[in-house]
């Protein structure tokens, strides 16, 4: 029989890997994206990782640079979804994103975990 887990939420495992609690408030966005590049996500310096996910029905790419283009960049594929976090991709979860599409209208929906003294 496996042995419970000691730990009651992901709080408490992260707690135990650091030595201290990182709470962390989540913010969700849902941004039309259209064939100018336009600014995605809010709050980089207190970011932990940033989820984008595409809910239209044409590719949305995402890039560091209003120079972004829809050929260009990290693709977000129809129904899919791309993910930044500190853990792994260190210093660029932090960045200004900025998303395009090669269509008009489309929705890229957002959610940032972002540090937090409240939770």
């Amino acid at each position: 029989m496996p042995t419970p887990s000691p730990f009651n939420s992901t709080r408490t495992l992260v707690e135990a890997y650091f030595g201290f609690q990182i709470r962390l408030g989540i913010k969700e966005t849902s941004l039309t994206v259209g064939t100018t590049a336009v600014a995605a996500g809010a709050d980089g310096p207190q970011r932990a990782a940033i989820t984008f996910g595409n809910c239209g029905s044409n590719l949305i790419v995402v890039g560091f640079s209003p120079s972004v283009t829809a050929t260009s960049g990290f693709p977000v594929p129809i129904n899919g979804f791309l993910t930044f976090n500190w853990f792994l991709d260190g210093e660029l979860v932090m960045g200004q994103f900025y998303a395009i599409s090669g269509s008009s209208s489309q929705t890229l929906y957002i959610c940032e975990s972002v540090l937090s003294v409240v939770n």
